[in-house]
């Protein structure tokens, strides 16, 4: 059996698949914590 052979027979199925994935995507992007300043240590040279 080749791989391509469930989504040659099921198209209405890859298509949503299709559609779905960078859905998800987009959604999980959204999600992500962005703090917008973050807090940032700046490396100092004491003598």
């Amino acid at each position: 059996m080749n791989i391509s052979t469930p989504f040659i027979h099921r198209p209405v199925a890859t298509n949503l698949l299709t559609i779905a994935i960078p859905l998800a995507g987009m959604v999980a992007f959204r999600l992500l914590p962005v703090a917008p300043l973050p807090q940032v240590d700046f490396p100092t040279i004491s003598v």
